[in-house]
Order: C-alpha cells, then sequence, then structure tokens
C-alpha cells in the first residue's frame, strides 16, 4: 500500500504507528517542516506554541552554525561577545587549600575543556546552537571526575517529571557509532538520583536502556523558561544579516554594471561617424589574435575630435542607490545581537568616547553572560568535590562544611576604564584608606583582587609565588621581629633622655 492509497480507500483504516507507512509520513512532514524555512516560516513541534520540534531546531541551529562562519555580521557579533567574556581569562579557586587542590587537579584533568580557547569555544557554541551539553563522567572508587562537550545536535529528546517539567530525568541521546550504526540510550540528569536505578525507561511506548554512568549538564538560552531546549541566540538577526547580504550584493551588482562602460562619446554622421568611431577605439586583441594592433588610449592620452564630437566619462556620482541606504538592516542586526552598531565597523556614529566604553545595557548583556558562566563553572567544580568526598578512596574527608567548599570565580572587569577605580576601591577597603592593612582582608585576598583586575593571566601561579606555604609563620616572626627592634630603639631612646637629665 503507497502513502496515497491510506487516504483513498474508502473505509478508515486503521492507524499503525509502528507501520513502514506511518514512517514514510513523518519523514516527509519532516521534509516539509525542513522546506517551509525556505519561505521565511518554521513548523512549531508537537508542543503546540510552546517550543520547537526538534527537527525544526536542527534547522535554525544549521543556518546559525552557517551563518557564523560565513556571514560577516554574525560572526563579528558572536566573537565580540566571546571576547568580552573570555578574552581576559577567568581566575578559580577554592579558599580551603584541601580543596583546591582538589580543585586544581580536576582542572587539570580536564584542561582540554577549561582552558581559555576552550571556554571562548563554548561561548560561541552557546550563541550559535542555544544549547551546551556537557557530558561528567565519575570513577566512583577514586571520585575523579572527568567531562566532555556533546553536540547538541546528538541530544534528540529530555525526558522530564512527569509531575514537574521543569525537572528534567533523562536525555535521549542518538548517534551513530564508528560502524556507522544507529546508537540510542537515555542519560540521566547531572542532578538526578533516585534511590533505585532502572535500566531501562519507557520513552513514546518505546522502552530504551539507561546508562547510569555517565551524567549531563545541560545550559540553555535564548528560550522561554518552559522551554526544554534552548533557541540559538543569533536567531533573531539570520534574517536580517541575510538581508544586508543580498541588499550590498545587488548594490554591487548596479556599480559593476556602471563599470562596464567608462566614456560615453557622441559624434555626428549617422551610422557611418558611429561605425568609424568604434573603429578608432576598438581595440585588436580577440580571440584569434593574443597581440593587440589597435591598443587603446593609455592613461594621461589626448582625445582629439572634430567639431560636433562630444566624448565625456561614465558619471557614477549621485546614483540612485546608495551602500548607505542598507543601514536599517545593518540596525537590526545589531538589535539582535544587542550589541552597538559601531561594533560592527561603522566609526562614523562613534567617538573616542564610545571606543573606549560601552552603552550600560550591553556592559549588563556581558556581566551577566560572565555570571551564567561563573554558575556553570561552579556547579561542574561542586560536583567533583562532592565527588571526591564520597568516593572510598577519595582525597577528601566525607564532612566538608559549605565554608570550605566555597569557590572564588574571578572575571576581570568588563571595562578597562573601571581598572584605576576598582584598584582604588580594593586599596580603600583593605587599608581603610590608612595606607596599611586595617584588618578587614587577608593579604592574599587583596592581592588575588589586584592581580584580577589588574588582568593577569595565571593568578594563582603568582599568588603561590608571593605566598609559599608557611608564609603566614614567616610573617609573624618577621613582625614580631620588627616590633622587638621598634621597642628596643624606644628604650634606648628612653636611656638616653634619662641620662640628659
Amino acid at each position: 500500500m503507497g502513502i496515497l492509497d491510506i487516504f483513498r480507500t474508502s473505509a478508515p483504516a486503521p492507524v499503525v504507528y509502528d507501520s513502514p507507512e506511518m514512517e514514510l509520513l513523518q519523514e516527509r512532514l519532516a521534509a516539509l517542516e525542513l522546506a517551509l524555512e525556505d519561505v521565511g516560516w518554521v513548523r512549531l513541534g508537537m508542543e503546540g506554541e510552546r517550543e520547537f520540534s526538534r527537527e525544526g531546531l536542527d534547522r535554525i541551529m544549521q543556518i546559525a552554525r552557517y551563518s557564523y562562519l560565513k556571514n560577516p555580521l554574525i560572526n563579528r557579533g558572536v566573537e565580540v561577545q566571546r571576547l568580552y567574556v573570555f578574552g581576559q581569562g577567568v581566575s578559580i579557586r577554592a579558599e580551603d587549600e584541601q580543596v583546591n587542590e582538589v580543585v586544581q587537579a580536576f582542572l587539570a584533568a580536564n584542561r582540554s575543556e577549561f582552558r581559555q580557547s576552550a571556554l571562548g569555544a563554548k561561548e560561541v557554541e552557546l550563541q550559535v546552537a542555544g544549547n551546551l551539553f556537557t557530558a561528567i563522567f565519575t570513577n566512583i572508587a577514586t571520585g575523579e571526575v572527568r567531562v566532555r562537550s556533546m553536540p547538541a545536535e546528538e541530544i534528540r529528546d529530555i525526558v522530564t517529571n512527569p509531575d514537574d517539567r521543569g525537572e528534567p530525568w533523562y536525555y535521549l541521546r542518538a548517534w551513530n557509532d564508528a560502524r556507522n550504526r544507529r546508537q540510542e540510550v537515555l542519560i540521566p540528569d547531572w542532578q538526578y538520583d533516585p534511590a533505585a536505578k532502572p535500566t531501562t525507561y519507557a520513552v513514546g511506548g518505546q522502552n530504551r536502556s539507561v546508562d547510569w554512568s555517565v551524567r549531563i549538564h545541560h545550559v540553555k538560552v535564548g528560550g522561554f523558561a518552559h522551554m526544554r531546549f534552548g533557541v540559538p541566540e543569533v536567531f533573531s538577526g539570520l534574517d536580517w544579516s541575510r538581508a544586508y547580504k543580498e541588499f550590498l550584493e545587488d548594490w554591487a551588482t548596479i556599480v559593476r554594471s556602471y563599470a562596464r562602460f567608462a566614456w560615453k562619446r557622441k559624434t555626428p554622421g549617422g551610422k557611418a561617424g558611429v561605425a568609424a568611431a568604434k573603429a578608432k577605439m576598438h581595440t585588436g586583441v580577440g580571440a584569434s589574435s593574443l597581440y593587440d594592433t589597435n591598443p587603446p588610449p593609455t592613461a594621461g592620452a589626448m582625445a582629439i575630435m572634430s567639431e560636433g564630437s562630444d566624448l565625456q566619462p561614465i558619471r557614477t556620482a549621485g546614483a540612485t542607490t546608495s551602500a548607505e541606504d542598507g543601514r536599517r538592516m545593518l540596525l537590526m542586526v545589531a538589535a539582535a545581537m544587542g550589541l552597538p552598531e559601531t561594533f560592527f565597523g561603522d566609526a562614523s556614529v562613534g567617538s573616542l568616547a564610545t571606543a573606549k566604553s560601552l552603552d550600560r545595557p550591553t556592559e549588563l548583556k556581558f556581566r551577566d553572560r560572565q555570571s551564567l558562566w561563573e554558575d556553570w563553572l561552579k556547579e561542574l567544580i561542586q560536583y567533583a568535590i562532592e565527588r571526591a568526598m564520597a568516593a572510598p578512596s577519595g582525597p577528601l574527608p566525607v564532612m566538608l562544611d559549605e565554608k570550605a567548599r566555597h569557590l572564588d570565580v574571578d572575571f576581570p572587569p568588563v571595562l578597562e576604564r573601571d581598572i584605576d577605580r576598582t584598584i582604588g576601591a580594593i586599596v580603600t577597603s583593605a587599608t581603610l584608606d590608612g595606607k596599611a592593612l586595617a584588618g578587614t582582608m587577608d593579604l592574599p585576598t587583596v592581592s588575588r583582587m589586584l592581580l584580577t583586575a589588574l588582568g593577569e593571566d595565571d593568578v594563582d601561579e603568582i599568588l603561590a609565588a608571593l605566598f609559599p606555604e608557611g608564609w603566614e609563620d614567616r610573617q609573624a616572626g618577621t613582625e614580631a621581629q620588627e616590633s622587638f627592634v621598634e621597642a628596643v630603639r624606644t628604650l634606648r631612646e628612653a636611656v638616653a633622655d634619662l641620662a640628659r637629665d
């Protein structure tokens, strides 16, 4: 039975959801959905108007990725945000030394995921895909945790708590293995840890295996809170970036057509005069000859014509179409990316002040994104700390309070103009303007804040050199020695005063 026979039969045929005909129908509907994008529409999925279908979201992510690679406006907007968020690095440290050793070991073991270039790549991925999936692998015996990024296209569905849509339980991962065989498995959410861990779970009427050896951490942006998947943040600017590109292509075509003719000549004599003028100006280079037997005038040549002839250059100034006419389309892209127009190369609308600063909404946009990444880092690192505490041969004791597990994740200031003001505030807080430590903050904390404000790349390495193990005891001894010397000096002066009396 063909797909059309289903609709032509006189009696209603029972719907068999697992039949080849139904699978073919679903494939055709998916193909139609992808075709709708070509005319500017994207069909919403089975969730009604609350969320895109998974196939529609795939298409949006695909277009966003291509646009980032090819369209200069999308690429520029994404890269500017990446540079502001991670361009100066990030400092991560735990206050407790024992916990900090575990933290630094975790970051070192997963350097491919946490080095600066990798963090910048994740920022790009989050903007163009709207979703960031991180796979977490744990060694139960030692508590060692490894993390790896997972392509957003491999996560086909998110299974939530039947009674709470906002609580994810499993992620359905589908991929092709090394032998190009289709594999599907359910992976638990990093926070879902039921007492009884089932080996299978029913999704869409089909039991699927559950892999408890790995967990998934999910970050989504660009959509509504109730959406299971995020939406690429560049989505609202894709149509306008393409429209601007097509406008400039059309404008370049017009300019190119102007350039086909450089001069205009009027000559009397009708057709015979036109033919004679053409013969004088015609070049002899052609398909049958490699050499010019009648070369055209060179630059600066003189044109001598009889009375009534007129030779004028084609004037392109004042053409009805200008490249600046597309500025409104560029502004729509800038609005979609949340960036000022000056960031897209138009220096004519900027000034020295705008070149050295940001408007307040853009500044808050970058700081808000840094807060998102701070939460992401803290959640993964705290997960590693908890696993180190729970492991039988883990490096941490079981009982560690929240204070001992506290993490400091510091980003340098977004704006350079904040450095002087930030350093002044740090010094004032630490010394109360007495220019000596007032006891409000210890020396390592003050040093960390100052190095971070200055944008130093490796804060922890410098601090380790400045404050090696046992530095507090040596400092206390030095202070005691200085106090003793000062006391002796005071006593000597008092004795000298008594002798004079």
